[in-house]
């Protein structure tokens, strides 16, 4: 059976999510951010690092919920495959990330959940009786930045 190490991301409003466990960069703590006129309400802030712009996604937002409130960011990496670059983001988060080892046995599907989900997760499993999708960070990053 194979397993992988994730990274678990609680983002607030009662959503968790799991990303890569090489994909999460660095945790960053009270970053000063811009918004962004016009951009939709999920996406509408940027964060500077290191002399790059980095969009700040809210995913509550984009689920219909409510805003996370807490200041803490998750700097996640992706390959952009339309420009074939690396690409950066960044994530809200309620809570620290918390690495989680997941199996094959784990795997679940992700139709009776939000129809984002369809748009933003690569794929889904089961965690402590909660599914919990596995973000696609390029599907939600690309062409943000």
């Amino acid at each position: 059976m194979s397993n992988a190490s994730a990274w678990l991301l609680d983002v607030g409003d009662g959503q968790r999510v799991a990303i890569g466990q090489r994909e999460l960069i660095q945790i960053i703590d009270a970053p000063d951010s811009f918004d962004v006129p016009l951009a939709p309400s999920h996406m509408r802030e940027v964060i500077f690092w290191q002399k790059r712009v980095v969009p700040v996604m809210q995913l509550p937002l984009r689920l219909g919920g409510q805003a996370c409130t807490s200041n803490i960011l998750a700097l996640v990496a992706f390959h952009d495959q339309l420009s074939n670059t690396a690409g950066l983001g960044a994530i809200h988060l309620s809570a620290p990330p918390v690495r989680v080892l997941v199996d094959d046995s784990q795997a679940s599907e992700l139709e009776d959940q939000h129809p984002a989900w369809q748009e933003m997760a690569i794929s889904c499993f089961e965690q402590q009786g909660s599914r919990i999708p596995v973000l696609d960070l390029s599907r939600i990053f690309a062409g943000t930045a």
